[in-house]
């Protein structure tokens, strides 16, 4: 039995504290509090009542959370699709149920666009029931509900990654994992890998072990529970990745860190400002002049302040009165602290890729479309990723039950993309309105234009619209090209009534 079960592979190392900062600023306030330090500094000699305190009328606004929302949903506007080939036919109810709990596709896309983004990687895992190797007609199948399903696996519970090429594709031969346990469940870790046997034949094995309350005398902590072999040849897992990746190492570049540093910034200032407000609030009073009285402990004694109290000031040596004062912070202090943390929110949502509402009357129309269609860029191509990561995982479905899946059989996904070239501000509209009046896109084209932008309902048809004009508008005014375009549908259809007539 293996040791170190538990230990992470350097390079998935690495990528820890950034999964557990994203997972406390997803949580959100509580979990990030809760983490003390590591998110709010102690100040130098800062008492733990004190640091308590402060941690308590902390301040945190979750702009990252919100970005993240709104970068993952941006491809599921319209529902994730198999589209093409007769395969459809095949896969077309495990589609509405992919993970056995169920969730169709789209669902399951989603949560996986969401984690790809925030944790630069998520893995789709494509099992089957264990059996007991009984041979079993597919009624007999069906009936014990034996087929394929997909699992999630978090990037930060994967443990090790081991892989090598065999020609032009990258084979995954090792895969251990941490499964997700909950209250007093037992820490279980499972493994798959590629061994082989004695004449050299390949074998895809997996194993579960679960974690001992107590350590042996030989230093094992864990023991196994159950193994088997896999009948589909390989480890059926599918990596989605968004971030940059190291090499050949499993190890990426978070597409949004930088985002969530300045969220973690974001937090400290907002508890500094939120501090240096309850200072103000309650002042400190100070006097000069004034030897305090002490109690049995030599401790200063509190003064009591308020209403109906008066305070006098010890005289000084030169004769004059003592006097008291309240200190506490310039409000000019205030005033930076708060332009800054508004700065920091700003700069926040340019990172997110989020539009800048708050912005757009600095900003020329031209300026706005860059920004806006590099962060459409990014999603784009994070959801073409999707969509690879999507047809792999359902052609591996499909391979459990026939290994040999014909080229042409193979899976294509659709992943929605028509956010992209839509502008935030509303411009594309007044230029799509324009280019209608003067005749340079047909009312057909115009009509889908502003169905891909969710104006029209999903529901709209042209054919029907057609139908609805020709029977409000009176022919005398209808325009010369409208009317072609109308009238064009109905010859086409009564030829074809009349082709499927004869």
């Amino acid at each position: 039995m293996p040791k170190g079960l538990l230990d992470r592979s350097p390079d998935i190392e690495t990528m820890v504290p950034y999964w557990d900062m994203v997972t406390d600023i997803i949580t959100g306030e509580e979990a990030i509090k809760k983490a003390g330090e590591k998110y709010l500094p102690k100040f130098p000699g800062e008492s733990k009542d004190d640091y308590a305190f402060r941690v308590e009328n902390g301040k945190f606004t979750n702009i990252f959370r919100d970005t993240l929302e709104g970068l993952a949903t941006k491809p599921f506007q319209d529902e994730v699709t198999v589209v093409g080939n007769a395969i459809n036919d095949k896969i077309k109810g495990f589609v509405e149920d992919v993970d056995g709990c169920g969730n169709n596709l789209s669902t399951f896309a989603a949560l996986t666009f969401f984690n790809g983004i925030g944790y630069a990687i998520d893995w789709i895992f494509v099992d089957y029931p264990t059996t007991d190797n009984t041979v079993m007609n597919r009624e007999e199948a069906r009936e014990g509900n034996l087929k394929p399903y997909w699992r999630h696996i978090l990037g930060k519970n994967v443990l090790e990654v081991r892989s090598y090429m065999k020609g032009s594709k990258e084979i995954i031969s090792y895969f251990r994992y941490q499964e997700p346990s909950y209250g007093e469940e037992p820490i279980r870790v499972r493994v798959y890998a590629e061994e082989y046997d004695e004449l050299g034949r390949k074998h895809i094995m997996w194993h579960l072990y679960q974690k001992l309350e107590k350590t042996l005398d030989n230093g094992e902590d864990f023991i196994e529970i159950a193994n088997g072999e896999m009948s589909i040849g390989f480890i059926p897992v599918v990596p989605f990745i968004t971030g940059r990746r190291d090499g050949n190492r499993f190890s990426f570049f978070p597409v949004m860190k930088d985002a969530a540093d300045l969220q973690i910034s974001l937090y400290r200032d907002e508890s500094a400002l939120q501090y240096i407000k309850v200072l103000a609030c309650y002042p400190m009073l100070a006097t000069d002049g004034l030897k305090p009285k002490t109690d049995a402990n030599g401790k200063p004694e509190r003064i009591a302040v308020g209403p109906g109290r008066v305070l006098y000031g010890a005289p000084l040596g030169n004769g004059a009165g003592g006097t008291w004062k309240y200190v506490e912070p310039q409000a000019n202090s205030l005033e930076f602290l708060k332009k800054d943390i508004d700065k920091t929110k700003q700069d926040l949502r340019e990172l997110g890729r989020q539009p800048l509402t708050a912005l757009s009357s600095q900003l020329t129309t031209v300026t706005t479309s860059i920004a806006a269609g590099k962060a459409k860029s990014a999603v784009t191509t994070w959801a073409l990723g999707l969509k690879d990561a999507l047809e792999n995982a359902l052609l591996i479905t499909l391979q459990w039950e026939n290994p040999e899946i014909p080229v042409d059989e193979q899976p294509e996904v659709n992943v929605y993309t028509g956010f992209d070239n839509v502008l935030e501000d509303g411009s594309d509209l007044e230029q799509l309105g324009k280019a209608r009046e003067r005749r340079d896109i047909s009312l057909e084209t115009y009509w889908e234009e502003l169905k891909r932008r969710k104006i029209l309902s999903a529901e709209f048809t042209a054919e029907r619209e057609k139908k609805r004009l020709l029977e409000d508008i009176p022919v005398e005014e209808l325009d010369s090209e409208d009317e072609a375009n109308l009238n064009q549908d109905n010859l086409t259809k009564e030829k074809e009534n009349g082709m499927e007539t004869r």
